[in-house]
């Protein structure tokens, strides 16, 4: 009778459970279109997620910071050894320009390079990186003007203009001198200075106002530049 009695209650407290359940989860899973529950669920992994990348952070940082020290070391002593001539040697890793005599280091200097973003408009696209490799000094510009491009004018908003437009032309963008490589990419000054030492640049090498000075009446046509 007791064990009866006790099975009755059972039942009538679990139907309650189930008809408040319903009562309530049904109602807002029809007004709100979701799956309560599930949402639920996908939020707490997401949750887990989140908190298992940000322990993860740490450890990553320093694993980047140890590669690109190493690779920077490994660059400098590729680009030392590689010739006992006078040449550029640019770690685009950290963002330094050395002025070498074969193992001799003549001037160190901070310099800004690529961002290595992406600029697309219609069918046309600019991947602003600094190249990798051995390029050469192919001529050198005193007090150079800059002939704004296309993807300038996009940045800012503006339409393009032809290309005689005045607006193209820019003076004092690129400092006082201008060490051309080739290809659209040069070693030139710059009007942010406070920049020098990061990735900002469209792909050419921004350096310090005195910097350049020495790099312009120091390497003759022809030099060598290693950009690594």
């Amino acid at each position: 009778m007791k064990q009866s009695l006790v099975r009755s209650i059972g039942v009538f407290i679990l139907a309650a459970l189930a008809f408040g359940w319903a009562e309530l989860y049904l109602p807002l899973r029809e007004s709100l279109g979701v799956d309560i529950l599930r949402l639920a669920g996908s939020l707490g992994e997401n949750r887990a997620a989140i908190a298992a990348g940000r322990e993860a952070i740490p450890r990553l940082t320093v694993e980047v910071e140890r590669l690109a020290a190493a690779v920077g070391e490994l660059g400098d002593r590729f680009a030392s050894a590689f010739s006992d001539e006078l040449y550029i040697a640019i770690n685009a890793a950290t963002n330094r320009l050395y002025l070498r005599r074969g193992q001799e280091v003549l001037r160190e200097a901070p310099i800004s390079t690529g961002t290595g973003s992406t600029l697309r408009h219609g069918r046309s696209k600019w991947v602003f990186d600094t190249p990798r490799g051995m390029l050469t000094v192919w001529r050198k510009k005193a007090d150079p003007v800059w002939v704004k491009p296309d993807w300038a004018f996009l940045e800012e908003g503006k339409p393009i203009p032809p290309m005689d437009s005045p607006e193209r032309r820019q003076e004092g963008v690129l400092g006082s001198y201008f060490i051309d490589l080739g290809g659209g990419i040069g070693i030139h000054g710059t009007q942010q200075e406070n920049l020098l030492g990061r990735s900002v640049t469209h792909g050419c090498i921004r350096v310090g106002r005195e910097d350049l000075k020495v790099l312009y009446d120091s390497v003759p046509v022809g030099t060598r530049v290693y950009i690594y």
